[in-house]
């Protein structure tokens, strides 16, 4: 009888061992984060001079900073690279948004990440290249960046940066209560350098979870984009239909607005095919659109 009551000692002594050792090397294991990105047009994107693969990307990396370099895959213009720092959260979302042009001046990048917040309440840190962007949270001016918002509720908020000269960015962005939202906008030079008629628009949300960070975006530009592309004629509702097919009786997809620019993939009889927010392609009339070659 002793010796079964041994055993059984020495047995749950081993079992607890093993279950110790697991939970430990558990939390020895690299913590990852989530890195996506879009971009207008295509480009291979490499993290510290590795390739990782191409966009629309989404992809777990260990938590860490990192330099990630946006390349361009089209051969049929030129579309200068980007490069830069970003840090990727253990369990959260880093979301780059790219808009590449011909000039790094006239590229557009957005880049989201999360951190925990010490106050424990929402908080919003805008970051712009140039500095000294106005910054708008739901149409109230809150000043001149680089500045971090510590008043806004959690929830849904749009933001809005301008500055002379270039091009306005407008996003989506989501607040979670004991997070801090970093967004660091690269504005795009205006042409001729001066202030933009018609704005540039990017929605991204980003919120924690106890896994990975989800996060959404669609995206329009009136920055000159890859060749050839087509510029939105005035219509008579002031925007025009994007549709899932080239056919009017087509589910419509998104909305674009007069003026805006976008790369030409494809034609159709009299259909022109976009891609409306960088990732996803539909189709509009030809009747109001201008083509560049």
């Amino acid at each position: 009888m002793k010796r079964k009551i041994s055993f059984l000692l020495v047995f749950l002594v081993v079992i607890l061992v093993i279950v110790g050792a697991v939970k430990l090397l558990g939390n020895r294991a690299p913590k990852e984060g989530e890195l996506r990105v879009d971009a207008t047009p295509t480009v291979s994107v490499f993290l510290d001079n590795k390739h990782i693969g191409r966009t629309p990307l989404r992809e777990k990396v260990t938590a860490g900073e990192y330099t990630i370099r946006l390349v361009a895959e089209s051969t049929t213009g030129e579309v200068a690279p980007w490069q830069a720092k970003i840090s990727v959260g253990p369990n959260l979302l880093t979301y780059v948004n790219a808009i590449l042009s011909e000039s790094e001046l006239s590229s557009a990048v957005d880049v989201l990440w999360l951190e925990k917040s010490v106050a424990g309440k929402p908080e919003f840190s805008v970051i712009t290249n140039p500095d000294g962007a106005s910054v708008v949270l739901d149409d109230v001016t809150k000043g001149i960046s680089p500045i971090t918002i510590s008043d806004a509720e959690a929830g849904d908020h749009t933001l809005t940066v301008t500055s002379p000269g270039f091009l306005t960015r407008s996003m989506k962005v989501k607040l979670t209560t004991g997070y801090k939202l970093i967004a660091s906008m690269k504005l795009a030079l205006s042409a001729g350098g001066v202030p933009a008629t018609s704005e540039s628009t990017s929605s991204a949300g980003v919120t924690p979870s106890p896994t990975v960070a989800a996060g959404g975006t669609t995206a329009t530009s009136s920055a000159v984009p890859q060749k050839p592309y087509v510029t939105i004629k005035d219509t008579p509702t002031g925007f025009l239909r994007v549709r899932m097919e080239p056919s009017t009786s087509s589910t419509e997809a998104a909305r674009v607005n007069p003026g805006e620019r976008y790369h030409l993939f494809n034609t159709q009889s009299s259909w022109y095919q976009i891609s409306y927010d960088g990732t996803n392609k539909g189709w509009i009339s030809s009747q109001y659109a201008d083509k560049t070659e």
